[in-house]
């Protein structure tokens, strides 16, 4: 598969990749300078990840399946990544909280089908 056919929106796709790039630049900012409320840290993940699935999806001709190993791979590698930079940890619950948000945003692209489907069983 060619890149330029992998691509379905392109607009929708650099959205997506500067989300991802704001993501990995916030990851090395010191969470004093952060102005999020963090006692609400577990849905930031929530809804990033499930926003980044979504988007990504809408984005790419790709495979659910592949897109799922990609969007994991990705919440996976930032968790880990945080093991090196001092003033953050990486946590078990961060990750089930990525890892949730993941299948918020694939239940999220199978409305559409499961609506398609109920449409031709009516």
């Amino acid at each position: 598969m060619r890149f330029n056919t992998l691509i379905k929106r392109p607009w929708l796709f650099y959205t997506t990749l500067t989300t991802l790039l704001i993501f990995c630049v916030m990851l090395w900012i010191p969470p004093a300078y952060v102005f999020l409320d963090m006692s609400l840290d577990k849905y930031y993940h929530v809804i990033f990840f499930a926003s980044v699935t979504l988007l990504g999806k809408l984005s790419l001709n790709l495979n659910l399946a592949w897109l799922l190993c990609l969007v994991m791979l990705f919440a996976m590698l930032t968790e880990l990544s945080q093991h090196w930079i001092p003033y953050r940890h990486s946590s078990w619950e961060d990750l089930q909280a990525n890892l949730i948000g993941i299948g918020i945003g694939v239940m999220l692209t199978l409305i559409p089908r499961l609506r398609r489907l109920w449409r031709t069983k009516a």
